[in-house]
């Protein structure tokens, strides 16, 4: 399904590209670009060129952008869409420059233009119609099937327990097979997984499916953690680059953020005293501990019992740390916590040692998390918010496993862009809907439970 999408999408924008083309033919020359005027006007031969290389260039792009993400539902994205226009530009541009053919700059800036105006209407078009991916599942996992059928756009048609002797027929033709590769099969379920997989049908592994629908790690699959620190190794060459760029774009914006520094901590100093700013522990990478600076905004007492989390109607929050918190100004102090190395831009966000010490006794592999440099910013602020209690502190962390897994400058972007959306909409402290404290629970027991099945299943494996 992905395939074909991915395909035809490459081939529609190809010949939107084409038909762009045209368009600004006639907006420059007042002719389609292969009549006699504009061939005169435009020496010819080097127009077909010109419209070869775009061309050329808008498969680049659609490849390109299919191996830098790979992730995500298999649907029409404008940021996929945008991406491979910008890749495409780029590849026309370098084959100019190499070719050194003859063009019109503004019949080829009008062409672009076009094209992603064209690009992205048809994206528009194609998400309006309704769409879903019906799942035929083998797993024996009740908590994350519970979570794919309760997602958008899945549909969950049955269930296939992994050690059945007696599977059913095969799935329904619109019905793609989803395996649970950490349950142990039956002989006659990995006969029947190998027969549908023989005979052309689709058949995905339940963990990709469950992290393109919902941005998340399903914690119970985890073995150990090592998928992690696998796919962290693959970003290493990243990671120092990621480092730089973080340190140059707060030096290149410091003239917007220290003004702005300076006017909150006069307000907050006006209307809620001393001290503006709260400093607190917190564990960063490698577990090393970091003084986090953010402005205060709670009252001065708030944790004279001791810490305990906050959440986004927390009534130790004064009136002006409400307002912060919700445009995420509070957080503009961690800039110098990013040029003293202890903090990214994006990453997960850093914990309170205390919290540390509890939640790695209760989740598994919690560790991992520190594996990078904690953010300013991150994958689960954008997608789940604050943590209320330990229920919700293991949602919030599947997500940052994904960031952890899947960890690139695209994705930073989208964290980067979700954030700009949360401080325009001042969504910061808005509740947000979640599974009740219940189910919650039982997802938490059920990872700590799969977790240490597979544990045992690996010691009680034979060797040899």
């Amino acid at each position: 399904m992905r395939q074909r999408l991915l395909v035809g999408l490459a081939c529609a924008d190809a010949a939107l590209l084409f038909l762009a083309f045209v368009i600004a033919a006639y907006l420059q020359f007042d002719s389609h670009p292969f009549s006699d005027a504009v061939l005169a006007q435009t020496q010819g031969r080097d127009l077909v060129d010109i419209l070869v290389m775009s061309l050329l260039g808008s498969a680049a792009g659609s490849l390109l952008v299919t191996g830098l993400m790979p992730q995500g539902p298999p649907r029409p994205t404008y940021s996929r869409a945008a991406l491979a226009a910008l890749l495409a530009f780029l590849a026309i541009t370098a084959q100019i420059v190499l070719a050194r053919p003859y063009y019109s700059r503004p019949h080829l800036f009008t062409t672009l233009a076009i094209w992603l105006g064209l690009v992205l209407l048809l994206r528009l078009v194609l998400r309006l119609k309704p769409w879903t991916e019906r799942l035929l599942i083998v797993t024996n996992s009740h908590g994350i099937v519970r979570a794919l059928d309760e997602t958008p756009h899945i549909t969950v048609v049955g269930v296939i327990d992994p050690g059945t002797d007696d599977p059913p027929g095969a799935p329904p033709a619109d019905t793609i097979l989803t395996v649970d590769l950490s349950a142990p099969w039956s002989r006659e379920v990995t006969r029947y997984v190998s027969a549908t997989s023989v005979a052309g049908r689709e058949v995905r592994q339940l963990n990709d499916v469950y992290e393109e629908h919902t941005g998340r790690v399903p914690l119970g699959h985890l073995s150990e953690g090592w998928e992690i620190e696998t796919s962290l190794l693959r970003k290493l060459p990243f990671l120092p680059f990621k480092h730089a760029l973080d340190l140059v774009l707060v030096v290149l914006t410091s003239p917007l953020w220290m003004p702005l520094i300076a006017i909150v901590a006069v307000l907050v100093r006006i209307f809620d005293g001393s001290p503006v700013i709260f400093r607190q522990v917190r564990v960063g990478r490698r577990g090393e501990l970091v003084e986090l600076f953010k402005f205060r905004t709670m009252r001065a007492d708030a944790e004279s019992q001791g810490a305990r989390q906050a959440t986004g109607d927390d009534p130790r929050i004064t009136p002006l740390g409400k307002f912060l918190r919700s445009v995420r100004l509070d957080e503009l102090p961690q800039f110098f916590n990013v040029l003293r190395g202890e903090l990214s831009l994006i990453g997960p966000r850093p914990e309170q040692v205390s919290f540390v010490e509890k939640y790695r006794e209760a989740i598994p592999f919690y560790d991992q998390r520190h594996l990078v440099r904690p953010g300013i910013t991150g994958w689960a602020q954008v997608r789940h918010g604050y943590a209320a209690s330990e229920e919700e502190t293991i949602e919030k962390l599947s997500y940052d496993f994904y960031y952890l897994k899947h960890m690139s400058p695209l994705l930073d972007l989208e964290v980067f862009a979700r954030s700009i959306w949360t401080i325009a909409s001042a969504s910061g402290t808005k509740p947000k809907a979640r599974p009740s404290a219940e189910e919650a629970r039982a997802l938490a027991e059920e990872a700590a439970e799969q977790a240490a099945d597979d544990r045992r299943s690996r010691r009680e494996r034979p060797t040899g």
